[in-house]
């Protein structure tokens, strides 16, 4: 992309939102108007995000660009309204702050993805019926087992032999 054009494009956004990205921090040139140091955070929790998602890879991609997407925006407009330079205190709490609740409002959204991916299931859906299921299959097992050796559960006894009958 053109500098030029993104400088203009950032003017014509707002004259805060163009301080939040300016041409240089105490005479040393950003190449890209700051803009790579306000994305790199977000791209970061996307990726943690994405990491940390059940699934198939898929599943994973979408998680972590829904993440890194609106962290990216939330972050980069809540400094162009407030004007905070990046480098600043204010800056790197927007930032850093600012990407990880972007994260709370990623999450439902990525959730509504993935689920429209899964055909109506997220992977933490599929990852608890497995689980499920595992505990069934366990549950079963050790059912049969003691019926096998001989020893009842106290579940399985007859209640009429203890009330004096058969």
């Amino acid at each position: 992309m053109n500098m030029r054009f993104a400088g203009s494009l950032l003017k014509k956004l707002g004259p805060n939102f163009a301080k939040a990205f300016p041409k240089q921090i105490n005479g040393v040139p950003l190449p890209g108007r700051g803009v790579m140091g306000s994305v790199l955070p977000d791209v970061g929790f996307g990726v943690m995000s994405g990491m940390m998602t059940p699934g198939d890879l898929g599943d994973k991609l979408l998680a972590g660009t829904t993440d890194a997407v609106i962290g990216a925006g939330m972050t980069a407009g809540a400094r162009g309204a407030l004007g905070a330079r990046p480098g600043s205190a204010l800056g790197t709490a927007i930032e850093y702050g600012g990407g990880m609740a972007s994260g709370m409002v990623s999450m439902p959204a990525s959730d509504a993805l993935l689920r429209i991916k899964g055909g109506g299931e997220s992977p933490y859906d599929k990852l608890q019926q497995e689980q499920y299921e595992g505990i069934r299959e366990q549950v079963k097992q050790e059912l049969y087992e003691q019926m096998m050796s001989g020893r009842r559960p106290y579940t399985m006894s007859d209640p009429f032999a203890q009330d004096g009958g058969f």
